[in-house]
C-alpha cells in the first residue's frame, strides 16, 4: 500500500462521517459524529503536515500545492474549533458543518486531482510505500499521544 491509498481511505472516511452527521436527527448523535470528524480531521492534517508535506517540499513541482494545502488546513482547524463550542441543535452548528464539509471536499479534490498525481510523477513507488509506513506510524503515535 502506498501513501496515496492511505490518504484516499481517510478522505472516504471523512465523507462517510459528514454524511452521517448530516442525516443525524438527534443532536447528541450529531455531536458524537462531530467529535469523530474533529479527531479524524485533526489527525489527518497533523500527519500530512509532519510526513507528506515535508517530503513534497523537496520537489519544485509540488511546493506550490503544499502551501495551498497548509492554508486549507488552517481554515479547517479554525472551523473545527468554532463548531466545537456550538449547540449541535442550532442552525449555526449545521451551517458551520456545511461550510467545513465544503472546505474539506475542496481540499480532497485538490489533493486527489492535482497534488497526489504530481507527487506520483516525482517519487518512485518504493518512496511512496516508505512514506506510507511513516504516515501510518506517525498517525498511530499521534493517536497514542491523544489517548494518554
Amino acid at each position: 500500500m502506498d501513501v496515496f491509498e492511505l490518504i484516499k481511505a481517510e478522505h472516504r472516511k471523512a465523507e462517510e462521517l459528514f454524511s452521517a452527521i448530516e442525516s443525524a436527527d438527534d443532536p447528541t448523535q450529531r455531536y458524537d459524529y462531530f467529535q469523530q470528524i474533529y479527531q479524524e480531521l485533526n489527525l489527518h492534517a497533523q500527519t500530512e503536515e509532519l510526513v507528506l508535506y515535508p517530503a513534497m517540499r523537496e520537489y519544485e513541482e509540488t511546493n506550490q500545492f503544499v502551501e495551498a494545502a497548509e492554508e486549507e488546513h488552517v481554515k479547517a482547524k479554525e472551523l473545527l474549533e468554532e463548531i466545537k463550542s456550538l449547540d449541535p441543535d442550532s442552525s449555526q452548528f449545521k451551517s458551520k458543518i456545511k461550510k467545513l464539509k465544503e472546505a474539506v471536499e475542496h481540499h480532497v479534490q485538490e489533493e486527489e486531482n492535482s497534488l497526489l498525481p504530481t507527487v506520483s510523477e516525482c517519487m518512485k513507488k518504493k518512496e511512496l510505500q516508505q512514506l506510507a509506513q511513516e504516515f501510518q506510524q506517525t498517525k498511530t503515535k499521534l493517536q497514542e499521544d491523544i489517548a494518554a
